[in-house]
């Protein structure tokens, strides 16, 4: 959370040097309003997390919303911005902005997947940290969706009582992987936009250094 606010101020500082360095008050302004309207909507977001706990029947659709706006507008914005600072045209950062919502969007359902992945404790996020919290997180959703009903009933179990054992996280892990919720998860995310069409969006970014980096993040 500190790192995350001070992320936000450090927005101050370089906007102050891009006006010292000939960028337009105009532009500033701009890049401005679009980070205010991005810091609000992930206040949001956050907000809609919070009122998600414990309820696992909200679906998939209040899922995405959450995650667009907890998440991904700040991505967006991230690009959006960099495209007007650069004095792009309004096509050419809208384009921008469209990548890094769905770059967004993909980066919070890998997040997601951690507590699953094949190395546990390699990316420092809890194993267990689903049965803690109780969100409904999207391969949750998606094995609630898919799985039969005992397996659902089992889901359910685990999820709103205060069993937080690494039997209990095995067995969560096994029936999300069992229902198929694991690998719908990723290819949710691999079907975003800047996963399947990448090269589009990056062609519009000139420096080649910058270039690869929104590629990277991509795959």
């Amino acid at each position: 959370m500190v790192a995350g606010n001070a992320l936000f101020f450090a927005l101050f500082t370089h906007l102050a040097e891009c006006g010292e360095r000939g960028i337009s008050d105009d532009r500033i302004r701009h890049a401005l309003a679009v980070q205010a309207r991005a810091g609000l909507e992930v206040c949001a977001g956050a907000s809609d997390e919070l009122a998600l706990t414990g309820d696992f029947d909200s679906g998939v659709d209040a899922y995405l919303s959450m995650a667009r706006r907890k998440t991904a507008v700040m991505l967006s914005a991230a690009c959006q911005i960099g495209a007007i600072l650069a004095g792009a045209t309004c096509h050419q950062q809208d384009k921008l902005a469209h990548f890094g919502e769905h770059l967004g969007l993909a980066f919070q359902i890998r997040d997601d997947l951690l507590p699953y992945d094949d190395a546990p404790g390699r990316s420092g996020k809890p194993d267990d940290s689903d049965l803690r919290n109780r969100r409904p997180t999207l391969p949750i959703l998606l094995a609630l969706d898919r799985a039969d009903e005992p397996d659902q009933q089992t889901l359910r179990h685990l999820l709103t009582t205060d069993t937080h054992t690494r039997g209990a996280q095995q067995q969560l892990s096994h029936l999300l992987r069992r229902s198929g919720a694991l690998a719908e998860a990723r290819k949710t995310a691999d079907r975003r936009p800047p996963c399947q069409r990448r090269r589009r969006c990056t062609d519009l970014v000139a420096a080649r250094p910058t270039r690869r980096g929104a590629e990277y993040l991509a795959r």
